[in-house]
């Protein structure tokens, strides 16, 4: 189990701004293009529990680098890791079924035990960290043709921690692809604002077997369906609701 402190996020935040910061711009860019960076967050997340921040590095006219941490939790009944106790069982029926004893009282009692689990919730949180790049196609009938303004198309790539899913807690390595879009505005362009959405896919997550109570059929499934945000499993959304932020 991996558990990120939010200090420790903030100081390699802050180092990797300072060293993407310094990267050249392309050679053969025109000289009249001038390098940007962008700093934005998701503040509104805060009100639902969610909350990214990120970085980008303007690498050329149509294209940008950058890496971004995010962090979500949502609640989960425990008693999905695990199905419902069964009866002893006390003999078999003419056909060789089984016949069970329902009035067995330890069977009873880790029956009582297993109902309180199943309407007890924990919560679950991921911690994420991507590295990305993102092209922007752009057009020159607007003025989407500079990065990082307009319609964009990323790949990005990174760490997931898990922790408070039982069965699925670990670190993950994670790829995924995504679209934004972003505006600047403002009397100077400076005060940026960008939505996107994507998918991620996570390597390694713990394939499971539950009963059919548990309503799965039996079949294998991930260790994380159900435990995290959107629904969670090996593959997952990733949602910028509204970052906004600013561009120097």
């Amino acid at each position: 189990m991996i558990k990120t402190g939010s200090s420790n996020f903030i100081l390699a935040l802050t180092i990797l701004v300072a060293g993407l910061s310094g990267l050249p711009l392309n050679a053969q860019q025109s000289e009249d293009f001038q390098p940007k960076n962008v700093i934005s967050a998701n503040v509104i997340g805060l009100l639902t529990n969610t909350f990214n921040a990120e970085f980008e590095r303007v690498i050329s006219l149509t294209s940008t680098i950058g890496f971004g941490g995010s962090t979500a939790s949502t609640t989960w009944y425990p008693a999905m890791d695990d199905p419902p106790p069964e009866p002893p069982i006390i003999g078999t029926d003419q056909f060789g079924g089984p016949i069970y004893d329902p009035n067995d009282p330890a069977w009873l009692q880790a029956m009582n035990d297993w109902e309180m689990l199943s309407n007890t919730l924990e919560e679950a949180r991921y911690v994420n960290f991507d590295v990305f790049y993102r092209f922007y196609p752009g057009s020159r009938r607007t003025r989407t043709y500079k990065a990082p303004i307009g319609w964009a198309f990323g790949m990005k790539m990174g760490l997931t921690a898990v922790n408070g899913a039982g069965r699925g807690d670990g670190a993950y390595f994670g790829f995924g692809f995504d679209m934004n879009h972003s505006w600047v505005l403002g009397p100077d362009d400076n005060f940026y604002v960008g939505l996107g959405f994507g998918l991620k896919r996570l390597m390694g997550v713990p394939q499971v077997t539950d009963s059919d109570y548990a309503g799965y059929g039996g079949e294998k499934h991930s260790a994380l369906d159900g435990k995290l945000p959107f629904g969670g499993g090996d593959l997952y959304p990733t949602i910028r609701i509204i970052n906004i932020g600013f561009i120097f």
